[in-house]
């Protein structure tokens, strides 16, 4: 059934939002989360059914447990106070008791409360199910307490660790070794914070609406997901509000209704729901609204040394390795043509390749740049990154430049002709691109075609890259070897010549450039960033 949850009045008017089963709002650091969980909990009409778990809580899980009266379990552990119920006051102690009147940022530390919780009702439906036994000869089917509930999900979700619950405490041992058995106290903070989020919810009033803050916290990745979907099993009745920058966790949450939290200034909150583009990767879209940082797509891979180098240097952008040229250009495209983020500065960085002056200017008015070189590998082999690792290490400058440069240019001198017909090839195929698609008929197609290929002079373009090649050879320009030159193992090359063993100058570079070296890399390199290099610092 579709639920109706109240949020703060948005720019566009919007305070109500609509959804199935749960609602997940992701925002960066900083763009006021828990301040909106904190407004739920007490300001909107929907309090009086709220459950709210933080993200900042104590972890300390008492070795044993003392039971009392469910209410008053029950009281303690919603409110911080006993009687709150009973006094018909939960939400002045659950400020003033539960959150010691700071309910954005108090640490919780109710995990005692938790086990009181859970032992009392453990107890209680355990001396009901005694009295019923006795009061007949029948069969009286056993409860299924909520500490049952708890070791069930816990088992499935850490299916090599098994809870033992016996007497007033709990211990854990593992599957496979039943005779090692430890205390509650000795579990991981992994193992705690399960056994810790699956109890607070199994606590919440019923029909209640239940906000867990950073659901993500202490938890591996391939837990996240399967351990929230086990709990809303265990909990039909509540409705879950996830509030999250994880990306990750976002993304996993799939049949969540989606909430971009994108500021809060301290006294109204800017948000919107996300809309689903087709032409956008969910993950891509989340992690991007997940940004306070403008985004640079780039060529590469997560945890290559050329998009660490970027993240290095780019460092107030959000960059994103998204593999192709081609799909930088699509993912740039994409997002600049999604109205939801018509705000947000888009930019691509691609790698020189062999493209032609008219591509470069055609892509940049589409916000997509062209590196100087090559190939994003050929920043490594720059004369002033050479100059500066070679200082590092204080070896002779001079001498490892020249060693390098002359290492590279015999390389080219001796792949001359593959890498003339594959600078002549990407001028043809630029040209093939131009075909006039407008034509029509089979008769004007054959037309349009025939003038195109017998515009192009194969011959004339292999001899003019042919001839380009050979002017940098004889001129010895280093900077326009690194601008034509399409070689990724350059940087093994100079390695050697520095000194440095297994190609590792790409490594000894990203080092740098995230430590103490990241502004002298930075301004070196900013050059070879074309019209790009006015974005930067």
């Amino acid at each position: 059934m579709e639920k109706e949850i109240h949020l703060p009045e948005n720019n566009s008017g919007q305070s109500i939002v609509k959804s199935q089963k749960s609602l997940l709002v992701v925002g960066a650091n900083g763009a006021g989360k828990t301040r909106l969980g904190t407004w739920i909990e007490f300001n909107s009409p929907d309090r009086d059914k709220v459950h709210r778990i933080s993200a900042q809580k104590s972890l300390a899980m008492p070795d044993s447990t003392t039971p009392k009266s469910i209410d008053l379990a029950t009281s303690e552990l919603w409110t911080g106070y006993e009687r709150a119920i009973e006094e018909k006051n939960i939400h002045g102690y659950k400020q003033g008791h539960r959150w010691q009147s700071k309910p954005a940022v108090s640490l919780l530390n109710d995990y005692h409360q938790l086990m009181v919780f859970l032992f009392s009702d453990h107890t209680e439906e355990s001396a009901k199910y005694l009295a019923a036994s006795k009061s007949t000869t029948n069969r009286v089917e056993p409860p299924k307490t909520k500490l049952d509930v708890v070791k069930e999900v816990w088992e499935r979700i850490l299916p090599h660790r098994e809870l033992v619950i016996g007497g007033l405490r709990i211990q854990t041992k593992t599957r496979d070794a039943q005779e090692k058995i430890y205390n509650s106290s000795e579990m991981s903070d992994g193992e705690r914070v399960i056994f810790y989020l699956i109890g607070q919810c199994l606590a919440a009033p019923s029909n209640a609406i239940i906000i867990i803050d950073e659901p993500e916290l202490h938890l591996h990745k391939s837990v996240q997901a399967p351990l929230w979907d086990q709990i809303e099993q265990a909990r039909p009745d509540c409705f879950f509000i996830y509030l999250t920058h994880d990306v990750d966790f976002a993304s996993a949450m799939e049949e969540a209704t989606k909430v971009w939290l994108k500021s809060y200034d301290g006294e109204k909150w800017d948000w919107d729901l996300i809309r689903q583009d087709a032409s956008i990767p969910e993950d891509l879209l989340l992690e991007v609204l997940g940004s306070r940082h403008p985004v640079v797509f780039v060529e590469g891979v997560v945890g290559s040394f050329d998009s660490a180098l970027y993240a290095a240097i780019l460092n107030n952008y959000l960059v994103i390795p998204v593999g192709s040229c081609s799909q930088v250009i699509q993912s740039v495209k994409a997002l600049k043509n999604n109205t939801q983020l018509h705000h947000l500065q888009v930019f691509g960085i691609i790698d020189r390749d062999r493209r032609v002056p008219a591509e470069i200017e055609r892509l940049e008015q589409d916000s997509i740049f062209v590196l100087s070189v090559a190939e994003v590998e050929n920043l490594f082999c720059t004369k002033e990154i050479l100059e500066l690792v070679s200082a590092r290490l204080e070896r002779d400058v001079n001498a490892d430049f020249q060693s390098v440069s002359s290492a590279i240019f015999s390389r080219l001198q001796g792949e001359l002709e593959v890498q003339a017909s594959l600078r002549a090839a990407g001028e043809i195929k630029f040209q093939l691109n131009m075909f006039n698609e407008k034509a029509k008929g089979a008769d004007g197609l054959a037309s349009a075609l025939h003038s195109l290929v017998t515009g192009i002079d194969a011959n004339a373009i292999y001899s003019q890259s042919l001839a380009e090649f050979n002017d940098v050879l004889s001129a010895k320009d280093f900077d326009r070897l690194l601008a034509i030159y399409n070689r990724k193992s350059l940087s093994a090359q100079a390695s050697s010549a520095l000194g440095l063993a297994n190609g590792s100058l790409p490594e000894f570079v990203v080092r740098l450039a995230k430590g103490s070296g990241r502004d002298e890399i930075a301004k070196a390199l900013k050059r070879y960033f074309g019209n790009f290099a006015q974005h930067m610092e």
